[in-house]
């Protein structure tokens, strides 16, 4: 799958494509449907999507909270799986959000990529304060010779399945109804870095991943499937996760910590995913260390029994 972060480079590649636009963030049931019905019309040419950096919500919102599903790298390796040709990452800056609806058809679907076919959501919005939908895509197509198509928005039940209602599951710490809407479990990915020790001291080793710059799950512990993703140890294992600020300690930045069962080896500098299945408890304050030593030891036998029916793969 290409990458192009300059539309100039991109249209000897991109000719007469079918393309779909959005931020994919978790690349959801909803965004699946798409993508199936995108490679549906693009028949025996590329298919590829059309995205944005930084995500609309990080430049108009600066200070907001991280909201994240996925970070691009592990977003990207999700399309590329589901078949994607190639990536058109527009950088959303000041002359993007000025962009007219007539200019972003003109200028970037027909000059810069020679869009034949465009795919896009019910509800789909674009150019300058949100000014075009799917009609204004339709009729100013017409004029490039590019055909626009609506697909209805996919539902789990009652509920539109979208980016913003799984972070809400995952922020009431259901990572069941997260899954219910992503078709797999909801993972967050990251390199090893060592911590403060006090699992190795505890006797419940953990490996400690930062959560800079993504969603964070309600603060709390975790039954959770880990895959290791290279080398000797490569494979999946079973876990009991923590995440929160360790207030028993005093701690108050974040992170997310594992403890893999039956598991002797340092991991450190290796990118890891972490799967997270049930919610066990909240994150609370103990008053002594073998308070903790003792939820920690109750914890893990939780996970292991929530895990039981789980079978792991090993490279």
């Amino acid at each position: 799958m290409k990458i192009f972060k300059e539309i100039r480079k991109a249209k000897a590649f991109t000719n007469q494509s079918t393309v779909t636009i959005g931020n994919f963030d978790g690349v959801h049931l909803g965004h699946r449907k798409i993508i199936a019905r995108a490679k549906e019309l693009a028949s025996q040419n590329k298919v590829g999507i059309i995205t944005f950096n930084p995500h609309p919500r990080d430049y108009f919102l600066k200070n907001s909270k991280p909201f994240k599903l996925t970070k691009t790298d592990k977003k990207y390796n999700l399309l590329k799986e589901l078949g994607m040709d190639f990536v058109i990452e527009l950088r959303f800056d000041r002359q993007l959000e000025n962009c007219s609806p007539e200019q972003f058809v003109e200028k970037i679907l027909a000059k810069n990529l020679g869009i034949k076919n465009v795919l896009v959501g019910q509800d789909f919005r674009f150019g300058h304060e949100r000014g075009g939908d799917f009609n204004k895509l339709k009729s100013l197509g017409i004029s490039y010779n590019i055909n626009a198509f609506a697909i209805e928005l996919n539902t789990n039940g009652e509920q539109i399945i979208s980016s913003t209602q799984i972070r809400k599951a995952l922020e009431r710490g259901e990572p069941e109804k997260a899954r219910a809407m992503l078709g797999y479990w909801h993972q967050i990915c990251g390199k090893v870095v060592r911590g403060a020790q006090r699992g190795h001291e505890l006797g419940f080793p953990t490996a400690n991943i930062n959560l800079e710059g993504i969603l964070i799950p309600r603060f709390g512990v975790y039954s959770c499937i880990v895959e290791i993703l290279s080398g000797k140890l490569a494979g999946s294992y079973k876990g009991a996760a923590s995440i929160g600020k360790k207030p028993t300690f005093g701690d108050n930045e974040a992170n997310l910590e594992v403890n893999l069962f039956d598991f002797s080896h340092e991991i450190y500098g290796t990118e890891i995913s972490i799967s997270l299945i049930n919610f066990q408890r909240p994150e609370e304050k103990f008053e002594t260390i073998e308070s903790l030593i003792k939820q920690m030891q109750l914890d893990c036998e939780q996970a292991s029994a929530n895990l039981s029916s789980f079978s792991l793969s090993k490279s």
